[in-house]
């Protein structure tokens, strides 16, 4: 009996975290592809089709413009396909075979500056999500502004070792300003495995150390077991240091969708040149256990999730891969250059080797799931 009633409760949270995660990634698809729909309707080009998710339809309909809006059965993304696109990635067909009335409304026969400006609508609607999101967030919650002032070193640490001391002020760690103690992490974050060049002030007089962050077992903000650099430092312990005003709260909302944008690309370079593993890269599984998560400690978590992966998301879509969104503005910026359009047969093989290197990207990150889960 105990063996079936794990069982169902495994099966009952696989069924919640699904659907938590097919929820809160058709909420940021949506949002993402709605920035590409209305810029496009605004340069006035027709959209064909408006889809959630990938693969056959489960149900749509037609507005008055003709577009077919529909729910698709793959909840992993989604897509505008436009008058001209041969295909749901936007690659070209050939503007021959459509007629001049339809010529006035394909993507692919409109100035540069539009067509750039509709494909960066996308990622710019997930940043404008991003930021919403972290606002609310940050007002409900509340958020905290902490002097970047050393209240005590742990033993042992790189911090103890390195020389720092309890009421030290961190100023710089590898020339990035440190404003608040919250940056400190940010900053140590971001740069695995380097050696740290440390000003503090101590008393009135300016000192410089240097070391290596450590990597610790902690849990993240869900309660998940997660290797974290730290060079083993804490706050000082001030009362009232919790804020809640919603300017502050739009400020930090921004500044943390930049810095979440900046540190998924950086952590992807760092990826390719071999500064971190491979094996970070997670895939739809670990997303959806998140999401399953995020929902079961309610719609303020939920919110906090859909930020992080919105701001993710505009970043990743931003990249010069072909067929995402950055590949398209990456052509965009040779034809300028080179004054004229790519040819289609140039066009397909690029979309080619960026099908490529996303299909291997998914390999990893759902290998890389499995792995986890087991």
């Amino acid at each position: 009996m105990e063996l079936i009633s794990n069982l169902i409760r495994q099966f009952s949270d696989v069924t919640y975290s699904f659907l938590s995660f097919a929820l809160i990634i058709s909420v940021i698809v949506f949002v993402h592809e709605y920035g590409h729909y209305i810029i496009a309707k605004a340069c006035k080009v027709k959209v064909e089709s408006f889809s959630i998710g990938f693969g056959p339809e489960i149900f749509g309909f037609h507005d008055k413009s003709g577009t077919r809006w529909k729910l698709s059965a793959v909840p992993l993304g989604g897509y505008v396909k436009m008058l001209g696109d041969s295909n749901a990635a936007s690659v070209p067909a050939g503007q021959q075979e459509l007629t001049e009335e339809e010529r006035l409304y394909s993507l692919h026969t409109k100035p540069r500056y539009k067509k750039a400006a509709i494909v960066f609508a996308g990622p710019f609607a997930n940043m404008i999500l991003a930021v919403i999101a972290f606002t609310i967030f940050f007002s409900v919650v509340g958020y905290y502004r902490t002097p970047p002032v050393i209240g005590n070193v742990i033993e042992g640490s790189a911090a103890k070792q390195a020389g720092l001391l309890p009421g030290d002020t961190i100023t710089n760690i590898n020339e990035y300003e440190i404003k608040y103690f919250e940056d400190i992490s940010r900053v140590v974050t971001s740069n695995p495995g380097t050696r740290m060049e440390i000003k503090y002030n101590r008393g009135n007089e300016e000192h410089s150390t240097s070391l290596t962050p450590s990597t610790i077992e902690d849990r993240d903000i869900f309660g998940n077991i997660i290797e974290r650099k730290t060079i083993g430092i804490t706050s000082v312990n001030i009362v009232g240091l919790k804020q809640s005003s919603f300017l502050g709260a739009v400020s930090l909302a921004m500044s943390e969708t930049y810095h979440t944008m900046c540190l998924t690309i950086k952590a992807i370079f760092q990826i390719i040149v071999g500064k971190r593993s491979v094996n970070e890269i997670g895939g739809p599984i670990k997303i959806a256990k998140y999401s399953g998560q995020s929902a079961k400690k309610g719609f303020i978590m939920v919110l906090y999730f859909m930020a992080i992966l919105s701001a993710n998301l505009a970043a990743i879509n931003l990249l010069p891969i072909p067929l995402l969104d950055g590949g398209h503005l990456f052509y965009y910026i040779v034809e300028a250059v080179i004054r004229r359009d790519l040819s289609l047969k140039h066009q397909k093989y690029a979309a080619i080797f960026g099908a490529s290197i996303l299909f291997l990207l998914m390999v990893i990150a759902i290998s890389n799931d499995i792995r986890h889960l087991f």
